[in-house]
């Protein structure tokens, strides 16, 4: 089973105008892949109040696809795996409200809060947002670009695993009292 961090970027407050999407591939010990995905919010969305934050802008996704595009290789690649994400209840949020938006099918798949994972293997640190977390644990970030946020993201669950000495993901999350969450 693939561990398949996920991060979006909004284009502004709506949770159905992602702009981009990062994406981190774990499996077997190893890190296989960490992309990004930029796409044109929908039309109704498509207006960018939050480039300050990430520096995405309307004219950077102007001719690129839509979420819709992405939605079978999304598919392929979340089959049958768990997802993290930070904060995982905002990106599982974004992600149905851009299958909604298109009328796609949502993912069940299981999904896992590196929060929650930060919170319960690294509690002597002041917060547990992810560039604050990121800095902690030494990983490199450039906060709030897609991937380099996913790929962090996945890092705090590996380096969490590495502090317990449990590397069997079930066994991890029994150990610290985490349960998966279903998105449905």
């Amino acid at each position: 089973m693939r561990i398949i961090a996920l991060d979006f970027e909004m284009a502004n407050a709506s949770m159905a105008s992602a702009c981009a999407l990062g994406i981190a591939v774990y499996e077997e010990g190893e890190i296989l892949d960490s992309f990004e995905w930029y796409f044109r919010p929908p039309q109704r969305y498509n207006f960018f109040t939050n480039t300050e934050i990430h520096g995405v802008r309307k004219e950077d996704v102007a001719d690129e696809n839509e979420f819709v595009f992405y939605y079978e290789e999304l598919s392929a690649l979340l089959k049958d795996n768990i997802i993290i994400a930070h904060n995982a209840m905002f990106d599982i949020g974004v992600l149905n409200a851009m299958c909604d938006v298109y009328g796609l099918d949502r993912f069940p798949n299981p999904y896992l809060d590196s929060v929650t994972v930060s919170r319960r293997v690294f509690p002597e640190l002041r917060n547990h947002k992810l560039n604050t977390v990121a800095e902690y644990l030494g990983v490199d970030l450039k906060h709030h670009n897609g991937k380099s946020d996913a790929y962090a993201c996945l890092m705090i669950l590996l380096k969490a695993m590495e502090r317990c000495g449990e590397y069997d993901l079930e066994r991890f999350l029994q150990m610290n009292r985490i349960r998966l969450k279903y998105n449905m």
